[in-house]
């Protein structure tokens, strides 16, 4: 078995949970709006399992890339992908008319500092 670090398999486990309370805010949003839409919710769904199979792919070829570098390349393509569905999620709060002004500061200051890194 190929051995990762466990912050990759941490922030996999994030991302995981972090695309299921998108999908469940994305339902609560488009019924409050009375968008609901079985074939969006499809759509949706099997986005996010194609997203899920890819993150999973990307486990054995990181460790082709030797020194590290392929952990570290994962890390910061997980940790990019987990900013995207806490923005998908920031957006469907406001679609419920949630004010998420100061999160999306501050989502929006840690993916500057991350670029920066």
């Amino acid at each position: 078995m190929i051995e990762q670090e466990p912050r990759l398999l941490f922030v996999l486990s994030l991302i995981c949970l972090a695309m299921l309370l998108d999908l469940v805010t994305g339902l609560i949003a488009a019924k409050l709006s009375k968008q609901l839409s079985s074939k969006i919710g499809i759509n949706g769904l099997l986005r996010k399992i194609a997203s899920i199979l890819l993150l999973l792919f990307f486990l054995p070829v990181a460790s082709l890339i030797p020194l590290q570098i392929g952990s570290a390349l994962l890390y910061a393509f997980y940790l990019s992908f987990l900013m995207m569905e806490l923005h998908s999620i920031l957006e469907n709060y406001e679609k419920m008319g949630i004010k998420t002004l100061l999160f999306q500061k501050f989502l929006a200051h840690f993916i500057d500092k991350e670029e920066e890194d």
